[in-house]
């Protein structure tokens, strides 16, 4: 039976057309209907599902964000243009993103730049932003073939660290890469996931694992990355969520595990430009320090956080007495072959 493979024009049984890329002006287009027809459907930027919260959003101090759009707790302050990327919209976007993060302060906040090129004379300056703020440049190219325009959107700028949920995995990065690319790349860093891996499988719960992203590990408990894992020469660095579920300020949860894990040794530290906010426990790790209670404590409370109940302080008959949160996780097997409680505080 032929289905089509191997003939000119077609793969699989599906038409190939050739296309040549057009600008939207010269199909009659203007930046409204661009606003309109991504408003229409936010997850045609291709950010997962993404979905419309307001049009034209008013601001206190005059103009108006093109769209506001949400995927569970992330806020997408989007600006919409045509052609190449100006320093008017590069602007604006970053004042109704630091506006709405003033609106709705709880909530995970990014800024969002949608152009038909990024290429130009900003981009330097928007890849250098994005180290150190949560933006996404999309590039959304138009491409004409002989009876229909298709719209292909790009991520071309991100901030690493941004966690954008169910957002598809080719949208987020040019040079995805593999578990292998991981082993032989980060051989430390690797060793210590797998450990990592197996202690919280067999202490807290399933997870989900992605490896693609360039810069980091990501494990994820539902649509949120819980400790995505950074490498390191001896280990990795976690970022992790609030216990308290704070995103801007230090929490009392924070305060506590910060004193038990500096008396064993360890140095965590407060980084809420880090996924605009949601991951803001910082923690450098090697394989042993997984067997401490203390890092075990963290890291149960952070995952609990995730089930939306209380803050772990509002858990604690008195948080900040020095007392646990509850009894020690049951020991586990780490890398080595040990268990958990193999391991004591302090050691190396």
């Amino acid at each position: 039976m032929n289905n089509g493979a191997g003939q000119p024009g077609t793969t699989a049984g599906r038409r190939v057309h050739s296309g040549t890329p057009v600008r939207l002006r010269d199909l009659d287009l203007n930046e409204h209907w661009l606003q309109d027809w991504l408003a229409a459907d936010p997850r045609r930027l291709g950010l997962g599902d993404v979905k419309l919260v307001e049009q034209e959003q008013t601001q206190s101090g005059g103009g108006s964000l093109d769209i506001l759009a949400t995927s569970g707790d992330i806020y997408f302050s989007i600006e919409v243009q045509l052609g190449e990327v100006d320093a008017s919209h590069g602007f604006r976007v970053y004042d109704y993103w630091a506006r709405n993060r003033k609106r709705q302060p709880g909530k995970t906040h990014i800024a969002v730049l949608v152009a038909e090129s990024a290429s130009g004379r900003f981009r330097i300056a928007l890849e250098a932003l994005a180290e150190y703020t949560p933006l996404i440049v999309i590039e959304l190219r138009a491409w004409r073939a002989q009876h229909e325009v298709v719209l292909v959107p790009e991520v071309v700028v991100k901030n690493e660290s941004l966690d954008l949920g169910d957002a598809p995995a080719g949208a987020l990065t040019a040079a995805d890469r593999t578990p292998e690319d991981w082993r032989v790349q980060h051989p430390s860093a690797w060793q210590f996931h797998e450990a990592f891996l197996s202690w919280v499988k067999a202490n807290l719960g399933d997870v989900q694992v992605s490896y693609a992203v360039k810069s980091y590990i990501g494990v994820r408990r539902g649509r949120r990355v819980w400790a995505p894992i950074w490498p390191n020469a001896d280990g990795a660095t976690l970022h992790l969520p609030d216990p308290d579920g704070s995103k801007d300020e230090e929490s009392p949860a924070y305060d506590y595990f910060r004193n038990e894990l500096t008396r064993v040794g360890l140095a965590p530290s407060w980084t809420p430009s880090y996924n605009a906010g949601a991951n803001p426990v910082s923690l450098r790790l090697r394989e042993p320090d997984l067997g401490k209670p203390a890092v075990q404590r963290l890291l149960r409370a952070s995952f609990e956080i995730l089930s939306g109940g209380a803050p772990w302080s509002e858990r604690q008959s008195d948080p900040l007495d020095g007392a646990s949160d509850g009894a020690a996780p049951e020991p586990a097997a780490l890398g080595d072959g040990t268990t958990s409680m193999d391991q004591v505080d302090g050691s190396a």
